[in-house]
Formats: structure tokens, sequence, C-alpha cells
């Protein structure tokens, strides 16, 4: 199908609305009108006209971007996030979803990639592993450069400029209706649209670079890793510096190993998160003392909070330890790292879990265990119920959860508001759940 006639399939008022209704209604973060969801569904009806009409007629403008802060630790500047108003995440949701149809089947799958560098790191073919990471990636994003390469699918003339738009505007702390000002380079980050656009920019790349038979490469947005025999590796990094400096982006250098490495493959590397060492797979030291930290804050949230609620407690530190399937997508730190082979960790985390437990002497009840998560994850998945699935909830058992775990009583509480109390709750967690394991490299 053509980009047009995606556009107008997801540009209808119906869509729009399934759109909001299926996703953005339940997610909690507000734009610089910080309107919230609940004033937001007062209105749905014309603000959905509103996208409709502009839209099409080609004047559609988003709105500036709230600026939310992520630490990313000491001495490390924090990363921007731009958050958009309820109206432009169901406008970039359309366009988010046109893009995945259009160019899905080219960009990279992150599962997909992991279990491509395991296959390959296992294999004994190559001596070398070239790690390169681009410097600041989606700020250095050339909008003219993007724009033609996603003009090569998208003739569109009314979505091609939702794309511009959507990536000129700026993000901003406060919102101010007489700065027009506008970017002419990078992609905010945190858009729907985000990944798939920074996957885009590099999609020439890939192709040149997959086709070439004498190495395996390999890229998960600005990381990029690639398998090769010694005599080749500075002839790759020469011509992948080569072909960013062309797209207006740079390298890390190799003096920063953290980031950029040339390594002999029997000395180890680490990728996404996951260790490679002595033919052992495990998970970087860095993200696993990460994750206790995430571990540690649960507890001390709860030694804290005045409600002392010790059914949420169980409930949220187990969804940390065993994940959760949601709308159909696997979340949490064991799903990511389901590949590793040392189950050694896994039983330190369980240890450790129990340690903590005992530290912030907690007796009332005993923790899902990290060992056998990663069992049900990899032989019992689909018959499991140590998992939960919330897909598979009836009315009545999302009910109940919201009463005996998250402590919502309505003496008149009705279907839909059973489902929007409940789906609003589990995209909190499972936010929290991606938090885990985010930009692992």
């Amino acid at each position: 199908m053509s980009a047009s006639k995606y556009f107008r399939h997801f540009f209808t008022k119906k869509k729009l609305l399934d759109i909001y209704d299926g996703d953005i209604r339940y997610k909690s973060a507000r734009g610089v009108d910080r309107i919230s969801n609940r004033l937001f569904q007062e209105r749905v009806g014309e603000n959905v006209d509103i996208i409709y009409r502009k839209a099409h007629n080609g004047s559609y403008q988003f709105s500036q971007y709230r600026e939310k802060l992520l630490s990313r630790g000491a001495n490390r500047t924090p990363r921007v996030i731009s958050i958009p108003t309820i109206r432009d995440k169901i406008t970039q949701k359309a366009i988010a979803q046109i893009l995945d149809l259009l160019f899905r089947a080219q960009t990279p799958f992150l599962h997909k990639i992991i279990n491509d560098v395991i296959a390959t790191y296992r294999s004994g073919l190559y001596q070398s592993v070239l790690r390169l990471d681009v410097r600041n990636f989606y700020p250095l994003i050339d909008h003219d450069i993007l724009l033609d390469k996603v003009g090569k699918k998208i003739r569109k003339k009314e979505l091609l400029h939702l794309i511009r738009n959507a990536v000129s505007q700026r993000t901003v702390a406060r919102p101010n209706k007489k700065d027009t000002r506008k970017n002419d380079i990078g992609v905010p980050q945190g858009l729907s649209i985000s990944n798939i656009l920074a996957n885009i920019y590099l999609l020439d790349m890939d192709d040149k670079y997959s086709s070439i038979s004498t190495i395996r490469y390999c890229r998960y947005v600005d990381d990029i890793l690639i398998f090769c025999q010694l005599s080749d590796v500075n002839q790759m990094r020469t011509e992948i510096t080569a072909d960013c400096s062309h797209l207006g982006l740079n390298l890390h250098s190799i003096d920063n190993p953290s980031k950029s490495s040339i390594t002999d493959i029997t000395d180890g590397f680490t990728y996404l998160g996951y260790d490679f060492n002595n033919s052992n797979i495990t998970v970087r030291k860095k993200t696993v003392d990460r994750f206790r930290e995430s571990l540690i804050k649960i507890l001390t949230n709860y030694k804290y909070s005045e409600t002392k609620n010790i059914d949420f407690l169980k409930w949220a530190l187990n969804l940390r330890i065993t994940g959760c399937v949601f709308n159909e997508s696997k979340y949490g730190w064991v799903f990511f790292f389901s590949q590793i082979d040392d189950l050694s960790l896994l039983g330190e985390l369980d240890y450790f879990v129990k340690k903590q437990m005992k530290r912030f002497n907690i007796t009332e009840f005993k923790p899902k265990t990290f060992l056998k998560a990663y069992h049900e994850i990899t032989k019992n998945l689909s018959n499991t119920t140590y998992i939960p699935n919330f897909d598979r909830l009836e009315v009545t058992e999302k009910h109940k959860m919201l009463v005996d775990i998250f402590k919502y009583e309505h003496p008149h509480i009705s279907q839909q508001d059973i489902e929007y109390e409940f789906r609003r709750r589990i995209y909190k967690t499972v936010k929290e759940l991606e938090r885990d394991i985010s930009r692992p490299s």
C-alpha cells in the first residue's frame, strides 16, 4: 500500500479515536498545555476533528514540547525527553504507524539484533569486534537529509509536512507562544516517531555494510557492532567514520572504550547490556548494579510510605522480578536478558533479594525468583501463570486487582472505568520496567 493510502486510512476520525482510546488515554504525562487525559476526554471529539481537518489541508502545527530531564548519573548531562500535548501524541502515533508499515521491514528489531550477535559470537568465524557509538546522535540528525530519505517512500505532501513540523518543533522548559523559532537539526527524543526516524536516517548505511560478506554488521539506534577479521578492522572503522561524517554525525573515539572500541573477540566485549566473555554470555556489571538499585528503591519506598501497603509491595517486587506481558508485548529485565547462559547471576539476584527482605525486615511474603522466571520465560511462556499476562485478565480480575493491590474503591464503578483505571496503572508500571533496561549500552 502506498503512503498516500496509509495516510487516508490512519487519518480518519474513527482511526484517530481508536488510537486515542487504545493507547494514549492511559498515559499520564502532560504536554506544555498541562491538559490531563480526564479533561481531554471531555473534548476528544473536538480535538480529533481539528487533527483530521488540519492534517488533510496541510495546516497542522505541533505545539512546543515540554522538557523533561532524565538523569544519566553523576558527572553526565541529563537526557532531554520531549513530551507532546495529548492532541499531538494522537497525531504522531498515526504518523508512527504509517512509518512502521512503510519502513519496519528495513529497521532493526532489538531482539533479532541480540540473536544475531549471539549467533555470530558463537560461530567462531571472526577474530575481532569493532564497536562504534555515534556521539550525540538524535540532536545532530539533519532534517533535509532525513526528509530526503523519508521521501523515497513518501510523496504525500501533507504527510511530509507533518513529519517535518514534528521534528522541527522546539522543546522548552516553559511554553512561550511568542517564540515561533523552529529547529532545523535534531530529532526530539521521546516522541512515538523518534526511534523509527532515527533508524531511517541510517538505513542506507545498514544496507551497505550488511551486504559485505566478509563481516557481520549489527546496529541498534546509535550503537554499531561489527565482527570482522583483524586485517579488516581499520578499514571498516575508516569507512564508517566517513559515512557518518557525510550524514553530519561523529563517532566516539576508541580512546573512550565504554563507547567505542576495537577488541580481540577472545578478550570479550559488551553490547546492549550483554557481556560476552570467555564463551560466556551474561549481563554487564553496570547494568546489573543499576537493576539492584531499582529493587532496593521498591523496598525503600515501602519502608518510608505512610500507608504501608504490603499487597502493593508484593505485587511490585514480584513484577520487577518476573516481568509481564501487556498489549501483546513482553516487558521486564529477565525478558530482555533471557538469552544469557550465566544462570549463576540469576541465583545471585535471588540471594540479593532475600538478603534485602531480611535487611528491611519484611516477612509477610516470600518473593518470586529470577531462576523460576527465567525457566518459565524460556521453557513455558505460552502456558505459564508465573509470569503475569495482563491481556488475559477478565474485568472482574482487573477490578479485584484495583481493590486489593491499588486500594481503589468506588461503590458504583462501571466496566469502562475499571478498564481505564486498570490500564492507566499498568501503563505506569510498564514504563518503570522499561526504565530498568532503557539505553542498556
